[in-house]
């Protein structure tokens, strides 16, 4: 006979078990002192700004503020987009991972991408 307490515990984790979104959402990453969800997607991976992010873009006087949420794609041939600073590529390392760009660059220090199942790439996006 299973005590009560038991089984009561054992449905409370398959219920919460059940509730988790298989490999949809991988984590939290930080880079800049602003956090983006992670979200694995069949191109790699989508990195999503919490919260609003203020980013200065250009030189001199024709500088400006870009502000919103700031979304960066890193895909699986090791190439990284945003809307304010374009295409660039991505890579990873045994102390993280960065994104470049031409005009920013993101650093990810002692943070991993993880999707399940993992994503296969196309190429060697070690840095």
């Amino acid at each position: 006979m299973i005590p009560y307490g038991s089984t009561m515990k054992s449905i409370a984790l398959a219920i919460s078990l059940l509730a988790i979104p298989c490999g949809a959402r991988a984590a939290s990453v930080v880079a800049d002192g602003h956090e983006y969800d992670v979200t694995c997607t069949a191109d790699g991976y989508r990195l999503a700004s919490k919260y609003p992010v203020s980013r200065m873009v250009g030189t001199g006087a024709g500088s400006h503020l870009v502000e919103g949420r700031e979304i960066l794609y890193l895909g699986r041939s090791c190439d990284a987009y945003t809307k304010v600073f374009g295409y660039g590529s991505w890579c990873w390392a045994n102390g993280g991972f960065f994104a470049k760009f031409d005009r920013h660059h993101f650093g990810f220090p002692r943070q991993e991408l993880a999707c399940l199942p993992e994503p296969s790439f196309q190429s060697n996006c070690g840095c």
